[in-house]
């Protein structure tokens, strides 16, 4: 007998395992929250319908397993947060305390920790969401025993405080709960690719400085008076110091998209900005390739791609740098079928071309 075993003929009934590439720990996160809900709707249906080979699947039996996979859904939900979080920009060295631990309470508290520490209010935001569902689970449940066996360690009979548990309460409940996963998970994907792109300080993000950005005057009127009420204003307003907010105006400075803020009227594109202003409007046809440079083509180029929008690429105006030079470098070892290909997707693409124009916030100077 073995009971593990692969399926020979119905290979389509194998489930991979082990050491394939798309099985981690988000895998397990989405098997026990699914099979939670699955179980919650086969019994909230069933009208005791009963399973070929089950001993007997009704709301006494079937409670404690759903309760178990939701509690451990949640506690590795948790985990893979505090991982996400700390991958941001903080990555201390958290292994070993992750896996000492399968206390929820105490996971918990190293996410909120390492939220704080992060200083991302987005994520902060997130908190109020998720933890009455936490210090419910942390309170009934909080090393993973309740729902697995009877009775404790300390050989206690579990749940004496709690005569019955209603099932459609709890389904609806972790459903909501399980929204507001979703959406922080869809959110820390967005996080990862910003914070990629390494644009923070220690207690700034990309988005503060972005927004910083936009209330920053531009240079020619960092003279007057009003400047040091602005910047007073800034410091206030993200509880920063005068050493904070300078970090963050050299960083706006050497930005490619935010210095536009404050020097509107820099362009540092290596096409010329008449030559890209004929190219936006269409003047150029597939005939035209030997007017341009390896420079020109691979600049377009990658403003094409950073406007280009796919499922799993999100691009941002610091991208730009390493796309030209990809670009670049091809057209240089000789590579001309990949430089006629790139013009002529540059051509039939004017629309991504302005969308990436308008990520480097250069849409003022083809206007």
């Amino acid at each position: 007998m073995n009971l593990f075993q692969p399926e020979h003929k119905n290979t389509s009934l194998n489930a991979y395992v082990g050491n394939n590439p798309w099985v981690d720990i988000n895998t397990h996160i989405t098997g026990y929250q699914s099979a939670t809900i699955v179980m919650l709707d086969t019994i909230l249906g069933s009208n005791y319908k009963q399973y070929d080979g089950a001993f007997s699947w009704c709301n006494d039996t079937s409670i404690y397993p759903i309760l178990f996979c939701a509690r451990h859904f949640i506690e590795l939900y948790i985990k893979q947060k505090i991982y996400a979080i700390n991958f941001l920009k903080l990555k201390q060295d958290i292994n070993e305390k992750l896996i000492k631990t399968h206390d929820i309470r105490k996971l918990w508290k190293m996410f909120v920790s390492i939220s704080n520490e992060t200083k991302d209010y987005r994520i902060e935001e997130f908190i109020d969401s998720l933890k009455p569902y936490i210090d419910e689970f942390g309170n009934i449940d909080p090393i993973g025993e309740t729902f697995r066996y009877p009775y404790s360690q300390d050989n206690e009979k579990h749940l004496l405080n709690f005569q019955c548990i209603g099932i459609y309460n709890f389904s609806k409940k972790f459903k909501d709960f399980s929204k507001i996963c979703g959406g922080f998970t869809h959110f820390m994907d967005y996080l990862v690719d910003e914070y990629r792109v390494k644009t923070f300080t220690k207690v700034l993000s990309r988005s503060d400085i972005e927004k910083i950005a936009k209330k920053l005057p531009t240079n020619q009127e960092w003279k007057n008076f009003s400047f040091n009420n602005i910047k007073n204003e800034i410091k206030k307003e993200f509880n920063i110091s005068s050493n904070e907010l300078t970090k963050a105006i050299n960083i706006i400075k050497g930005h490619i998209e935010f210095k536009q803020y404050l020097y509107p009227e820099v362009y540092e594109l290596p096409i010329e900005k008449n030559k890209l202003v004929l190219f936006m409007n269409e003047t150029f046809k597939e005939s035209d390739i030997d007017k341009f440079s390896f420079e020109e083509i691979a600049c377009l180029r990658a403003i094409c791609e950073i406007g280009t929008a796919f499922m799993n690429v999100r691009y941002y105006s610091e991208d730009y740098f390493w796309l030209y030079k990809l670009f670049l470098e091809k057209y240089k070892k000789g590579n001309y079928y990949e430089f006629k290909t790139d013009y002529n997707c540059i051509i039939y693409n004017i629309y991504r071309i302005k969308l990436g124009i308008e990520k480097l916030n250069y849409i003022h100077h083809i206007q």
